[in-house]
């Protein structure tokens, strides 16, 4: 297995799909008709045609199945932006592994029911345990006119279900601009909308993964007494909206809220030393001050969640060894590719800090395998042995393959 990444931020649809599949041809080793690639990851924002870009890309990869999304930004190696044109890349050659592509739409009529139609399919295929998925859907819709978040926790749900067990599982929520303007899907032969996606890898691959989100405990825990889906009604028998006023006072007033405060949920020892690896992140999406209320992005922080206000660390050098951590951990195995799902809100630009974790990434990586970075709504990832929708999330995904298997 081997793969090559490529990076453009031309506005023209059309040109920045042709440059970006060429770099990646090129930078994979390929530029040849006869060596053509085998699968094609995409991601781009907003300001790009899905369907025009798709046609641009397929113009140079041929007929490879081309999967992925909208994204608010990407990463690679050597550059990194977000908020603007940004698209990227990656063409796979899979030689002895396998790449299944399953999509299932009606994500707006009910995401459980949706993923656990994609439950069974991984059923069908032999999924087991060990086996590598990843999976991808549209985090918004905007049918309804406002802005409503489509549920990571109810579409894994419904896989468990369908499967039976979780497999090896990451993937991402699909945002496109900060605006949460409607996205859409890559899903292998066509353009699709409101769909969920597994990639389901089989053969000689294989997924590590790590969770970054640099979050610590700033409180004591705390009870959700009263909720309605990703609504918080009450915190420890008060009005939630109240008591988080009343507990943060004057230093951050109710209008900062939305994409600042941040829940973490501790699924490991309560009492147990701190472990990040161990806490799922939870973000405000929004207030309502009507019902004295706060909108998560999430509606797993049900009646009887305890959880503590978290604060961000602004040093990342915590990235660094855990990077690191993956690669050491791989054995004889070769590393041949990086993928980065990376909340949207930790871009520097956005967050308000002084480094981009995207440089973190690059200078950690540097040049041992290609990277395809993207910056997302929602991050997936293993959080006390159970995949879960995180916020605030950096996940980063090393791809290996047997020793002589990383060419061809």
């Amino acid at each position: 297995m081997r793969v090559g990444v490529g990076y453009c931020d031309d506005p023209d649809t059309a040109t920045a799909g042709v440059r970006a599949a060429s770099e990646a041809l090129l930078r994979g080793g390929s530029g040849e008709k006869n060596d053509p690639c085998n699968l094609v990851m995409l991601f781009a924002t907003v300001h790009h045609d899905a369907q025009t870009l798709r046609d641009a890309v397929a113009s140079v990869t041929g007929a490879a199945p081309i999967v992925g999304g909208g994204a608010i930004g990407t990463i690679t190696n050597d550059r990194f932006g977000y908020a603007g044109n940004q698209i990227a890349a990656a063409c796979f050659w899979l030689k002895d592994a396998r790449c299944d592509i399953l999509a299932e739409g009606g994500l707006l009529e009910s995401e459980q029911a949706a993923g656990e139609r994609l439950g069974r399919r991984l059923k069908d295929l032999g999924t087991t345990l060990q086996s590598p998925v990843m999976l991808f859907y549209d985090a918004i819709d905007r049918t309804g006119g406002g802005v409503r978040m489509l549920m990571a926790t109810w579409l894994l749900a419904g896989m468990k279900r369908g499967l039976g067990f979780f497999p090896s599982l990451t993937g991402a929520g699909m945002m496109s601009d900060y605006a949460c303007s409607p996205t859409k899907l890559w899903v292998g032969d066509r353009v699709a909308e409101h769909h969920a996606m597994a990639l389901a890898f089989s053969g000689d691959v294989r997924v590590d993964s790590v969770i970054m989100h640099g979050c610590r405990p700033a409180t004591r825990y705390y009870t959700v007494t009263k909720a309605d889906k990703q609504v918080i009604l009450e915190i420890n028998g008060k009005p939630a909206l109240r008591f988080i006023d009343e507990l943060l006072g004057s230093s951050v007033p109710p209008e900062s809220y939305p994409f600042f405060l941040i829940f973490g949920v501790n699924r490991g020892s309560k009492w147990g030393e701190f472990d990040e690896d161990n806490y799922a992140s939870r973000l405000c999406l929004a207030v309502d001050k009507e019902h004295e209320a706060i909108v998560m992005f999430e509606p797993d922080m049900v009646e009887g969640t305890e959880f503590q206000i978290m604060y961000r660390s602004l040093d990342l050098n915590y990235m660094k060894p855990k990077i690191e951590g993956v690669f050491s951990g791989l054995g004889d195995r070769e590393p041949v590719f990086a993928l980065y799902i990376n909340c949207a809100g930790r871009a520097a630009g956005y967050g308000g800090i002084d480094m981009e974790d995207a440089v973190v990434l690059q200078n950690t990586v540097a040049n041992r395998v290609p990277i395809l970075g993207i910056y997302t709504g929602v991050e997936i990832a293993s959080i006390g042995g159970c995949p879960r929708g995180l916020d605030w999330t950096g996940v980063f995904c090393l791809f290996s393959t047997s020793k002589g298997g990383a060419s061809q």
